[in-house]
This record gives structure tokens, sequence and C-alpha cells, in this order.
């Protein structure tokens, strides 16, 4: 059984969308998937490092652009219909085996029903063999 637990089933993540070309194919994307191809362009972070992007891109080749919202919602479905259940929570702890006959003990708060930013939802707990945490630089897991 797989479960993935997403907080905000609408979330535009601030991303800026930048893809390689090889993860087209790689994780068999659609190319509609692709909302701009951009040849060049320049990365600013947040402590105002420029960097240039694009500068040995041979004449045939792009940055393929994608919007979160609609690149992590197809994600979602496809890993739905290939049998994952999706949980709308909030990841909230992990308590770690103790021994390897154990498993992991994930607590989340299911806001299944629920909308706007005032939800709580309701505290579970689901037990798992493994856990990935796929929730970014500042993860909870």
């Amino acid at each position: 059984e797989t479960y993935l637990i997403e907080r905000k089933l609408d979330n535009c993540k601030p991303c800026g969308g930048a893809i390689p070309l090889c993860m087209i194919e790689e994780f068999d994307l659609p190319m509609d998937i692709v909302d701009r191809k951009v040849r060049k362009m320049t990365m600013i972070s947040p402590t105002n490092k420029e960097v240039q992007i694009g500068q040995t891109l041979k004449d045939d080749e792009y940055i393929g652009m994608v919007r979160r919202e609609v690149l992590d919602d197809f994600l979602r479905n496809r890993a739905g219909e290939n049998g994952a259940k999706l949980i709308n929570g909030l990841f909230m702890g992990m308590t770690l085996p103790t021994s390897k006959d154990e498993s992991y003990v994930l607590t989340y708060n299911d806001l299944e029903g629920q909308e706007g930013n005032a939800r709580k939802g309701v505290k579970k707990t689901l037990e798992v063999d493994v856990v990935i945490g796929a929730d970014g630089a500042n993860s909870r897991v």
C-alpha cells in the first residue's frame, strides 16, 4: 500500500517551475505539461546573487517551464490511478520504530472536507513500513 499525504490539493507552490527536458521522458509526462519554453533566464537567490541560465543550450534545446499546481495535480492523480491512497492532510509527526519488527507511526491532521485557512483537521495515525519525505527544503519529515 502507498499513501500520499498532501496538505493543500489546490496549492500553487512558490517555485519557478523550471524542469529539465529529460524529466519529461523519465517521468513519462505529457508534453502539454510544459507551459512555456524558455531559452534564457536569470535566477536570483534570496541573497540577491544572480545566475544566468541557458547559455550552454543548443539550438534545439530549451528550459521547460511548468505551473506547479498543474504538474503536482497531474502527478498526484497518476499516483492515485496507480493505487496510491491520497490523504488531504497535514503531517504532524512521526514515531520511529524501536525494532526491525515495528512500523513507523505517522501522525497527521485529516483535512478531508474542510476548507479555508482555519482548517484544523481530525488527528489520525497511520502505521507504515517506509517513509519518503517529498515536501521541500523545510521538510517536516
